[in-house]
């Protein structure tokens, strides 16, 4: 009796760990293809050299959107996917232009108290994302409403009558409140009322040396928005210590301001721009789909083929950013088609699009998603690949990607791309920029945002910020390739079995 007794125990045991097991088990499983391991060992570290040594060298003039170098890049984009065999995406061509408007560096400056502020330096603002314009105002139309949050028991609009005011409003959030970053603050004062927008910081120098590239050079805007007047906000400002101290005394740090002089001090901004129209292109390949069903189902592949351009008379090669990403997407195509080319191609069809006007606020990509070339009810996913070449403060091995986005519309992606790199690539998968709450807010700051926006399932590639991104030192020689070579591979293995799954991607409830 006994033994018999042991003899269930152990049996049930068994069963115990077994089902354990099966638990910690992925919970997608890698369909078996022979083909996969055979086409995805083309992708070379040599080849992805090859490549980024043209676009990243100075002859390409840093591939500015709308530029000459930017143009050379999609021509030798355009020629190396022909040479491949990768079908014309666009109604035959490989080009899908789109216009901007260009606007130079902005002449602009506030004067008060016989005190002159200039422009990228007391202050700035994006001179794209609103309608700017010189104006006059007393300083008692200002009104200070701390944060400019109003959510759950916390009103800092109050009874406050901000209806025609400018609202000064605490740039930095409190950590309950992260998700309230720049952009929600200004809809929701425009919600109120306010006609403008003054932010003050607690880091107002380290963010306007981070985006000094920005003020200090041309911006733009997709010329669609003039018509439609999309994505314009009130006009709103970010301002130094220096100049707010001239306008309020503080009376408390951490609470409001004190208007000195309401009756009698005027705020003067005074504005000059010019404009002037260009034109720039996403690069569109299509390796059409086997199954005759299938193939009108799409998976895009993106990555920003633009860069800085030359400033101060440096070339900003931008190799890793995103001269990486680029000469991933050539690589991919050209194992995707060879697949083809030999019978045994993906049943769902393959996008592959560099894009460019994603330095000057993701243009290229918002363009396509609101005027898209294939439908994007019929679009599966978007993998985007963006800086994958370096290593970031936080990693001192090379093996590892951080995935941004893979389950926040489908949890489905997110186990593929765990069971794909599992099978085949083993890195580790870093998730730490895919928190909400992460103050980078990397999610928002690359292509495949855009898809996202429109319920598009996304993964966005990425290797971390490192001392050279922005800088014209992002170079060649810095880059390495082994890791490209792996990265890449994973987002094919992605790429692949996605085209081949007998059903589309399960959307989160």
């Amino acid at each position: 009796m006994k033994i018999r007794i042991m003899k269930q125990l152990i049996y049930l045991l068994g069963i115990i760990l077994l089902t354990s097991c099966s638990l910690l088990k992925p919970k997608y499983k890698v369909s078996k293809n022979k083909f996969s391991q055979q086409y995805a060992s083309t992708i070379t570290q040599q080849e992805l050299k090859t490549h980024l040594e043209v676009i990243a060298s100075d002859e390409y003039e840093g591939r500015e959107t709308g530029k000459k170098g930017q143009r050379m890049t999609a021509e030798y984009l355009r020629k190396e996917l022909d040479s491949y065999g990768v079908t014309p995406g666009n109604n035959g061509g490989n080009f899908q232009y789109f216009p901007l408007l260009e606007t130079n560096k902005p002449q602009a400056n506030f004067l008060f108290h016989n005190k002159d502020f200039r422009y990228a330096k007391e202050f700035y603002f994006y001179a794209t994302m609103a309608k700017f314009e010189a104006f006059d105002t007393e300083v008692s139309n200002l009104v200070s409403v701390e944060y400019g949050i109003v959510e759950g028991e916390r009103d800092d609009y109050k009874s406050l009558e901000v209806e025609g005011k400018i609202v000064v409003i605490k740039l930095e959030s409190p950590s309950e409140f992260k998700q309230w970053d720049w952009r929600k603050k200004v809809r929701f004062a425009e919600s109120r009322g306010a006609k403008q927008v003054f932010f003050s910081s607690a880091n107002y120098q380290e963010n306007l040396e981070k985006d000094h590239h920005y003020l200090t050079k041309s911006s733009m805007r997709l010329a669609t928005d003039i018509v439609n007047k999309k994505n314009q906000f009130i006009p709103f400002y970010f301002l130094s210590d220096e100049l707010l101290n001239e306008i309020y005394l503080i009376e408390k740090p951490d609470s409001t301001f004190l208007i000195r002089h309401p009756q009698y001090e005027t705020i003067q901004f005074m504005y000059t721009k010019s404009m002037e129209r260009i034109e720039s292109s996403n690069v569109v390949g299509l390796i059409e789909g086997s199954d005759p069903e299938l193939k009108h189902e799409y998976i895009i592949l993106t990555a920003h083929y633009d860069h800085l351009g030359i400033q101060n008379g440096e070339v900003y090669n931008g190799a890793d950013d995103d001269g990486t990403g680029t000469v991933a997407l050539l690589e991919i195509a050209q194992a995707f088609q060879k697949a083809k080319n030999e019978g045994n191609g993906p049943k769902r069809s393959i996008v592959i699009m560099p894009v460019s006007g994603e330095e000057k606020g993701l243009l290229g990509s918002r363009y396509y998603t609101e005027n898209p070339i294939f439908p994007l009810e019929k679009t599966v996913a978007n993998l985007n690949i963006d800086m994958i070449g370096r290593l970031d403060e936080h990693h001192t091995e090379k093996e590892y990607v951080y995935v941004i986005g893979a389950d926040k519309i489908s949890k489905e992606l997110h186990l593929i791309n765990e069971a794909t790199n599992k099978k085949y690539t083993k890195l580790e998968l870093d998730y730490t920029f895919n928190n909400e709450n992460d103050p980078n807010r990397f999610y928002y700051r690359s292509d495949h945002y855009n898809f996202a926006k429109n319920g598009i399932p996304v993964i966005f590639y990425f290797s971390g910020v490192h001392e050279d991104y922005h800088k014209a030192s992002d170079e060649v020689d810095k880059i390495l390739f082994d890791k490209v070579e792996t990265i890449t591979q994973l987002v094919f293995y992605t790429a692949w079995e996605l085209a081949n799954k007998p059903t589309r991607l399960k959307l989160n409830d």
